[in-house]
């Protein structure tokens, strides 16, 4: 006898709402449909006004990778009024993309094992990650939405005191991540349960187009930083960090080895502030009647913005293809089959962003 539950919108594994129809046959799922749509804002409609602003707009797209936003969309408007950021700026902009890459997955992480009863190692990865907002705080004024991408370049420095103190952050924070890591990987219990469950085999990863970790833990080498670099990529060569497995570990794992690899960026990245020009941004054209498009390697994957000008201050049109949104199609085929009990973990592993996969 089959039976339709549904499964959210309002779940206690997930921090946003999202919808699944299950259709179970016993606790095995045999069908299911993904519903979302619960924290569409129009954000796209709004984006049509002063480019300036939406500068700040694009940071509310998603609260966990604001500067990914907000430097994806300047990347776009500046590619199109062929406006070249000063290196500093550049230097920056980078530091700041891998220091929320370190939140990020920390807090995927810790989401990841609160999901399958592991409190306390939830609460260890949730208190690394407030050293991460510390060094936002410190450097950017906030913890969370920034405010500090403009069109041209950026609006606050990193001097060398900060630089230093940075430095300092980054000893810390190895070493608490390899504590975490040994917890994770010398853990039977936690390693039986996530190991064999939600398999994404990489054809499938690749036939559905899939971006991230999600990709990555599938063994597909795809990432933006390394296939199309930009900012101070162009030259810190970043090699993509792969799993084989496709399963729930796999991409889990991946979160847990990119943490060392954001680290090593941002050391690579510090010294070079000080041979850069105190410069911190290029002055903004009018807006041309043409249009541009610019990815960045979102801390869930691959972010697309498409911009549009006309000649004027107010945008004609701004398209944001986000991460969570190209993952989105994988995660039904994944609970497919799978236990019921498994379905909210399995969904977990994704690190889903709703408010990016509505805007």
């Amino acid at each position: 006898m089959r039976t339709v539950v549904q499964f959210g919108p309002q779940h206690p594994v997930w921090i946003e709402p999202l919808r699944l129809k299950l259709t179970l046959d016993g606790e095995v799922v045999k069908d299911a449909e993904l519903e979302a749509g619960y924290v569409h804002r129009g954000l796209e409609k709004k984006f049509e006004w002063d480019y300036n602003k939406a500068a700040y707009l694009s940071e509310r797209v998603c609260a966990i990778c604001t500067q990914h936003h907000s430097t994806c969309y300047c990347l776009a408007v500046e590619g199109t009024m062929g406006l070249e950021v000063p290196r500093r700026a550049a230097i920056i902009r980078t530091i700041m993309l891998e220091l929320e890459r370190l939140h990020s997955h920390l807090l995927a992480i810790g989401l990841t094992l609160e999901a399958i009863g592991f409190e306390n190692l939830f609460m260890q990865s949730f208190k690394d990650r407030e050293l991460v907002l510390d060094v936002f705080e410190r450097t950017t004024g906030n913890r969370v939405l920034h405010g500090i991408n403009i069109v041209g370049g950026v609006t606050r420095n990193i001097g060398p005191e900060m630089a230093k103190e940075i430095s300092s952050f980054c000893d810390v924070m190895e070493k608490r991540c390899h504590d975490l890591e040994k917890m994770v990987v010398n853990s039977y219990t936690i390693r039986q349960r996530m190991q064999g469950v939600g398999v994404m085999s990489q054809k499938m990863a690749e036939d559905l187009c899939v971006v991230g970790p999600v990709a990555r833990g599938s063994n597909v080498p795809y990432d933006v930083r390394a296939v199309a670099p930009y900012l101070l990529y162009k030259e810190i060569k970043v090699t993509p960090v792969v799993e084989k497995g496709g399963d729930c570990w796999a991409r889990t794992m991946v979160r847990v080895r990119e943490l060392f690899q954001s680290i090593d960026i941002i050391r690579q990245c510090l010294p070079l502030l000080d041979g850069a020009p105190d410069e911190l941004f290029a002055k903004s054209r009018s807006m041309p009647d043409g249009e541009n498009f610019a990815r960045v390697e979102a801390p869930r994957g691959e972010l697309f913005y498409f911009v549009r000008g006309k000649k004027s201050k107010e945008l004609d049109r701004v398209k944001i293809r986000t991460s969570t949104y190209a993952n989105g199609i994988g995660i039904v085929p994944l609970i497919k089959g799978a236990q019921l009990a498994d379905v909210g973990f399995i969904t977990i592993t994704f690190d889903p962003c709703i408010g990016c996969f509505d805007r």
